[in-house]
């Protein structure tokens, strides 16, 4: 584990996030327009992003919900890259979850879950 912002800095895995993220590793529909919806795993979550697997690319830019049975999120695509046959996205969310009172629904629906299944 990386303890120190230097050690991370050295190792180029800076985490920028203001606010602490949740693991997730659930699946879900990532949904876009004019689009078929496409399977993903939710890696992680915050109070104003997400990050998501999926198995193609997502154009930058696009709007796109997030959709599982007790999940519904908006947001914009801001990053999307390949990592290990895959690709990761990068979401900021329409409505930062605090906002919606969602994030205590999420986390303990998340924290309910023993392992991720995805």
């Amino acid at each position: 584990m990386i303890k120190t912002r230097q050690e991370q800095t050295t190792l180029g895995t800076r985490d920028r996030r203001a606010e602490p993220r949740v693991r997730a590793g659930r699946p879900v529909l990532l949904r876009a327009p004019n689009t078929h919806p496409a399977e993903a795993c939710l890696l992680d979550v915050s109070s104003r992003g997400a990050r998501l697997r999926v198995p193609e690319p997502v154009p930058v830019g696009e709007t796109v919900t997030i959709e599982a049975p007790d999940v519904l999120l908006s947001g914009s695509i801001k990053r999307c890259r390949r990592v290990h046959g895959a690709y990761e996205v990068g979401i900021a969310l329409s409505f930062p979850l605090e906002m919606l009172g969602e994030l205590r629904k999420l986390n303990a629906a998340l924290l309910a879950e023993s392992e991720p299944v995805c």
